[in-house]
């Protein structure tokens, strides 16, 4: 799990360019050593080498994340060598691609890692300013996917550095997949708590809020069990939450988050209140762990972001309700906002659409909120079909139990539409809403479950129905109407 790593011996830092530490490459892809140095600590200087491709002359490095671009400008000092440590002259194309002359084996450049201008990056991107967050898909060079590496790091004395990736020893790392691999540092040990939540699950906490570290730590281990229970079994290996404060100045209550491989990390501002803030924190763990299981735990492929971002969005509201921690008030409210939002929403887009251009325009807001809306339909035809006996609790278990690993990789919406498509009631909201672009029409959907909807001002009001009958009561019952009279009296 975590691991403080101190300096590597001098020796190592004496090295230009073989990383002599590495005498195992375990038929890894790259091997790299990353330095930071405490007298410039927003630069990071990265050395090392290929270890199987014997003809490069390329040297490309990741110039976007979602809505994040330019990141090939924090590039710079770039120096190729071959096996013999002669230089080879390296050409920039443009801001993070390089030509090299001819073929070369070795290279070192150097990244700035100073605060991008809108706090929300800090979630997706690696920063330093007095510690912060490193993921090495943004600071080692592409190589395609499953990139696997051995890594080095020379960090300041009294720096932590956490990880839940493999050990080989005090300053090494072995990286299966560097696309997914994330480190969070601080600059002092007060800074960083590490908090074992069983053999599985780890909290790794930096700076100081409203609640406390035994709030956050029961909160995370109660969630990850929910949906172990819902999944029925939990992803291999080891798990880490990162949390961070933003570090520039941002929105009171604004967050972002990002989960990848085996690793959340949540960068987010303290609300005015206790329980505000943990409310807050909450509903992040709610929707980031869900993703340990879906997409991260299953073996798709694929833009099927509307499914694992809208189905997360809306199984966090019903987890929510689930567990006393929203009222059912809360949930419809949540579903109304997101049908007004989406009714604003330009050119109409199928779910399958936008996702493929999930960062162009409002397609980013139409993964989201459509696609949460869709979740909660299908939740309602399948309830009604089946007189409550099945939900969409049961689909999420099937597709998880069908795609996680060892399971042969799928494409990832061709898996979900077959899986939805097996449930006849669910074949009008794929046509219409998921392959199709028609608006959202949940009328009849929402009237067998008890529940209408009023609009005051072109604003959408989802509430139950004054007098629901013995149907509508049984599935409003299955959607937690009456959860906080169960819990209540246990």
């Amino acid at each position: 799990m975590s691991k403080t790593f101190r300096s590597f011996l001098l020796v190592f830092a004496a090295s230009l360019l073989i990383l002599h530490l590495f005498n195992n490459s375990n038929g890894q892809d790259i091997e790299a050593f990353i330095k930071i140095d405490s007298a410039s600590p927003t630069k990071v200087a990265i050395r090392g080498r290929f270890l199987k491709a014997k003809a490069n002359k390329n040297l490309s490095f990741l110039l976007n994340y979602g809505e994040i671009s330019s990141l090939g400008d924090r590039i710079s000092h770039v120096q190729a060598f071959d096996g013999n440590d002669n230089v080879v002259n390296m050409r920039r194309m443009v801001a993070g691609e390089y030509l090299a002359d001819g073929v070369f084996e070795k290279w070192s450049y150097q990244v700035d890692l100073a605060l991008l201008k809108k706090p929300l990056t800090a979630a997706h991107v690696s920063w330093l300013d007095n510690g912060g967050v490193l993921m090495l898909d943004d600071l080692l060079p592409q190589l395609g996917r499953k990139t696997s590496a051995n890594i080095g790091f020379d960090i300041p004395r009294g720096w932590v550095l956490g990880t839940n990736e493999k050990s080989f020893g005090p300053d090494l790392l072995g990286i299966n997949d560097v696309e997914n691999a994330v480190f969070f540092i601080d600059t002092n040990y007060t800074q960083s708590r590490i908090l074992p939540l069983g053999k599985r699950l780890e909290l790794n906490i930096s700076g100081e809020w409203l609640f406390s570290d035994k709030d956050a730590a029961e909160m995370a281990a109660s969630i990850f069990g929910e949906y172990e229970r819902l999944f029925e079994l939990a992803p291999m290996g080891a798990f880490v939450i990162g949390i961070r404060k933003f570090p520039i100045s941002a929105i009171t209550g604004s967050w972002e988050a990002d989960t990848r491989g085996r690793t959340v990390t949540i960068v987010s501002s303290d609300t005015p209140f206790k329980s505000q803030s943990l409310q807050q924190l909450h509903e992040q763990f709610r929707h980031e762990i869900f993703h340990l299981w879906i997409p991260n735990g299953v073996n798709l492929s694929g833009n099927y972001d509307w499914f694992y971002e809208g189905f997360a969005l809306y199984q966090s509201l019903k987890t929510g309700v689930a567990v006393n921690r929203i009222r059912f008030d809360d949930y419809l409210d949540t579903l109304s906002r997101a049908y007004d939002i989406d009714k604003t929403l330009g050119q109409q887009l199928s779910l399958i659409e936008a996702s493929k251009k999930r960062w162009n325009g409002d397609s980013n807001t139409r993964v989201y909120a459509r696609g949460m809306l869709v979740a909660f339909l299908c939740d309602l035809a399948l309830l009604e079909k089946s007189k409550g006996k099945r939900s969409t609790d049961d689909l999420l278990r099937l597709l998880y139990e069908r795609h996680r690993p060892p399971n042969a990789e799928e494409d990832g919406n061709a898996a979900i539409l077959s899986l939805l498509r097996s449930h006849n009631e669910l074949a009008p909201i794929i046509d219409r809403n998921i392959t199709g672009s028609e608006s959202i029409d949940w009328s009849g959907l929402i009237k067998t479950a008890g529940l209408e909807a009023e609009l005051t001002d072109r604003t959408t009001k989802l509430k139950v129905a004054a007098k629901p009958q013995g149907r509508q009561k049984d599935l409003l019952d299955k959607l937690g109407y009456n959860n906080w009279r169960k819990l209540a009296s246990k």
